[in-house]
This record gives structure tokens, C-alpha cells and sequence, in this order.
């Protein structure tokens, strides 16, 4: 289990599972929201924020001891001048403790790569060059400025303080993963893209290989042991190749090509949005992270040598509600000679013998392509299915053994049996605006932080 949610799903395994006493436990309710509104109101004395429209957009949530720490950015739409990217340290009482400004994105779907890491106590943050920054700051390469290649911000949890500033010496943006003392980085530059390893104290580059990491996805590679593993691919038609390099030199311990189409989808994509594996004992994946519908089988692998232990999908849909008589590469086939349709999406949650993840298909007697489900999964078949009443599913997370499933539409407390133990519908609670659904909520302090659409929810 996860000691603390300091990164994307907990830790770098992403296992996605904390001690029951750091969750909400088995009943949920809205504790608090802090929205973008809240953060201008806080933060903003200039006159023309009034009654501003905004747009806005944040990273996913963290924990460091006893803050949640997330990045947001907003701005007006009438004034792209105005605006502002600020770090954000809010307590559990949802006050906002610290915040820290650095200058703003030009594109702001480029915010999700800047999502802060939690490593021995200290903040990690990317900061990127100049050119993906929307306006011009100091020229001394701190914080609050601007620089030409990746930087990554180091700042103490409890206060904001800035403690030092690296300089990894890329020209392109990336995603980075923080692990005892290194910085794992992947670049996505078409001149400079690959993975390298530094040293988080003096930002000296310990190891560089060149490759193609997924750059789709904001969150980037998993470890184990010594060990890191990430997906690359080397063009868009290719399938997906499961890399595990060893984290002291970044030597090859094993590659796996990863073909998600098998048995039932001879044309699947290679997924777009691969995020990273979850390592409990065994590898999982799901090749899909945020696209509901996508028919992709949950994959498990070990860990010495990559090779496949097992892959499962629910049975298909067939007939003339099988959503593959959309697809453009089966048009003119007979609807009968479609292969049956179903998949398994999101981050798998391993919990002890049982999977939990979120999926769609011919499930108790259901022939709803459009009908998405909690999925317990046990000696490679189904052991439960709960229905649930939304489009977009995020993956799930747990503490101690009560699974946490939010939603578009709210949260759901599942327990490992599959009963529905509780629910919160953003419909009922006029301060919580409704969510997209495909977030990874943040796990710490008794409470389950949960992204919305203008800010985060603390669910107790």
C-alpha cells in the first residue's frame, strides 16, 4: 500500500491503494471545495478580475503530509493577458495555506504535464522552457522566470520556499518521475525526444537513451525494484512496446510488444493515451487510460521478463447494437461476421487476488454498448459487475478495502465484494460543480480529494 499519495496514483508503482485510516472509510460526504472562483478571490486584487469569465484548468491532486498540493492555471477569456498558473498548498480544512506563481502555459492542455512529485520531503516540479510559456519572465532562470531548456522547480512542501533550481539541459517540455533521490524524465521534442535519469540534488544526467515515450498521456512510467517501465511506440500504426530499463544505467532489461486487438478487435488502435503500468507483484495494464469504450482487454504480465500471465475482457456484444457496425474499418461487413465488442479501460487496482477495473460489454444480460461497469476480476474472470449511471468513468482507488470510483456525475464507495456502499451525486450539492470523470482522485488526511471541473472537492 501507498505510505503517502506523493505522485499520480499514490506512489511509482501507481498502485493506487492507501491504509483504510488515511480514507473517508465506507460513508462518503462533501466536506469542501476549493474552486478557481476561490483562488481569484484569494489571490486577485486587480479590479478587472471582476466578474470575469474564465477558463481554467488544474493538475491532478497530490498529498504532501498534511496539504494537498495541485497546479492551476486561469485566465480571462475577454483578456488573454490577464491571468495566472499558481501552486497551491490547501490544508485539510480546505484553506489555502501557501501559493506560489510561475509564469503561465501558452497552451493550456500543456498544464497536465506540470503536475507536481513528492520525494524525501521536498516538491518536484517540471518547468519549461520559454517556448511553452505564454508570457516573458525574469531572464535568472528561477521559478518566476523563464529558461530555454527543462528546468524542474524544488520547493519545500510546508512553506513554498524554493530550495534549488536544476537545469536538465532539454530544449522540450516532459513529464517526470521522482524517485529516491533521481529524476526519471521523458521528452516528446521530435529533435529531442527520450528518457533520462538525473541526479535530483545537482541535476547532473546520470543515463540518456533515445526512444519515443507515449507523449499522449501526462503522467509517464512505473517502478519496481530497480526498475523502470514505460511504453514507447515508434509510429502511430504500430502496437504498443512495454520497455523495462534498469534504473542505475538504463541498460534493457526486457521489451514486450503489447497487441491489445487480440482476441476479439483485429483492427484496435494502439491506445493513444497509454498511461503507466500498475506493478503489484504482477504488471497490469489496460493499454487505455481515460477513453471509455475502447476495446482493450486488461493485460497482466510479470515483472522478470515481461511476459504475459493472462489478458481478460468481458464478453462481447454481437448484433446489431455491437458498436463496431460504426467503426469506418468495418463498414461494408455483414453485422452477423462482427467480432463481439467489449473492453476494459482506466488503471487496473490490484487488491490481493482480486483486479478492479472499469469497463463495458455483454454483462448480466446487458446488450447497452453505452452501459459502463465496476468490474472485480479474480483468477482471470469475472467475479463482480456493478452497473454504474454515468458516461465517464475515472480509475478507481482504494483505502484499506473500500474502493473509490468517481465519476462525471459524483463518487461511488464500492466494497471488494462489489456492493455499493455508499454514493455522493454532484446534483444534490450546489457548491460541487460536476467533474470529468476520467481524474485520479488523491487519498490522505481521512479524506478522498477528487478534481472537479473548476477546482477539487474533499469528499469525508
Amino acid at each position: 500500500m501507498v505510505d503517502n499519495w506523493g505522485t499520480f496514483r499514490g506512489d511509482v508503482a501507481r498502485t493506487g491503494r492507501i491504509a483504510a485510516e488515511d480514507g473517508p472509510g465506507e460513508s462518503v460526504s462533501v466536506a469542501w471545495q476549493v474552486t478557481i472562483e476561490d483562488v481569484v478571490d484569494a489571490f486577485e486584487d486587480d479590479s478587472s478580475w471582476d466578474e470575469a469569465i474564465l477558463q481554467s484548468d488544474h493538475t491532478q491532486p497530490i498529498v504532501a503530509d498534511d496539504y494537498l498540493i495541485l497546479m492551476v492555471q486561469y485566465q480571462q477569456l475577454r483578456d488573454q493577458d490577464v491571468g495566472s498558473r499558481q501552486l497551491l498548498a490547501i490544508d485539510p480544512s480546505g484553506s489555502i495555506e501557501w501559493t506560489r506563481e510561475f509564469p503561465r502555459v501558452a497552451v493550456l492542455d500543456g498544464l497536465r504535464f506540470l503536475m507536481p512529485k513528492l520525494d524525501d520531503g521536498l516538491l518536484y516540479l517540471p518547468n519549461p522552457p520559454e517556448d511553452y510559456l505564454s508570457n516573458e519572465g525574469d531572464e535568472d532562470g528561477d521559478s518566476n522566470g523563464t529558461r530555454k531548456t527543462l528546468g524542474v522547480t524544488v520547493l519545500d512542501p510546508e512553506t513554498g520556499d524554493l530550495e534549488r533550481e536544476l537545469d536538465l539541459g532539454s530544449p522540450s517540455t516532459g513529464s517526470l518521475l521522482v524517485e529516491d533521490g533521481t529524476i526519471f524524465a521523458a521528452t516528446f521534442d521530435p529533435d529531442h525526444s527520450g528518457v533520462s535519469a538525473f541526479d535530483a540534488e545537482s541535476g547532473a544526467e546520470q543515463w540518456s537513451v533515445d526512444t519515443y515515450p507515449y507523449h499522449d498521456s501526462s503522467v509517464f512510467g512505473s517502478l519496481f525494484a530497480d526498475t523502470i517501465v514505460y511504453g514507447r511506440r515508434t509510429g502511430d500504426e504500430v502496437p504498443t512496446v512495454l520497455v523495462a530499463r534498469n534504473i542505475e544505467d538504463g541498460s534493457l532489461r526486457w521489451e514486450t510488444t503489447l497487441d491489445f486487438s487480440d482476441p476479439y478487435f483485429e483492427f484496435a488502435e494502439a491506445p493513444l493515451d497509454f498511461v503507466p503500468v500498475t506493478i503489484v507483484d504482477d504488471i497490469y495494464t489496460t493499454g487505455s487510460g481515460f477513453y471509455s469504450g475502447r476495446p482493450t482487454p486488461l493485460v497482466a504480465l510479470d515483472t522478470d521478463e515481461g511476459t504475459e500471465q493472462y489478458r481478460y475482457r468481458p464478453p462481447g456484444i454481437e448484433g446489431e447494437n455491437n458498436p463496431l457496425a460504426e467503426s469506418s474499418e468495418m463498414s461494408g461487413q455483414d453485422i452477423d461476421e462482427l467480432p463481439p465488442a467489449s473492453g476494459v479501460y482506466g488503471m487496473p487496482l490490484p487488491m490481493d487476488d482480486l483486479v478492479v477495473a472499469t469497463g463495458y460489454g455483454a454483462i448480466d444480460g446487458n446488450d447497452d454498448p453505452d452501459v459502463r461497469y465496476c468490474l472485480g476480476i479474480e483468477d482471470e474472470s469475472l467475479a463482480w459487475s456493478l452497473e454504474i449511471e454515468a458516461n465517464d468513468l475515472g480509475s478507481p482507488v482504494a483505502a484499506g478495502d473500500v474502493i473509490y470510483l468517481s465519476t462525471e456525475t459524483g463518487v461511488k464507495a464500492i466494497s471488494t465484494g462489489g456492493e455499493r456502499l455508499d454514493s455522493i451525486e454532484y446534483e444534490d450539492h450546489e457548491s460541487v460543480t460536476g467533474s470529468g470523470g476520467t481524474s485520479v482522485p488523491a487519498i490522505g488526511n481521512g479524506l478522498l480529494y477528487v478534481p472537479t471541473e473548476t477546482g477539487i472537492a474533499a469528499i469525508e
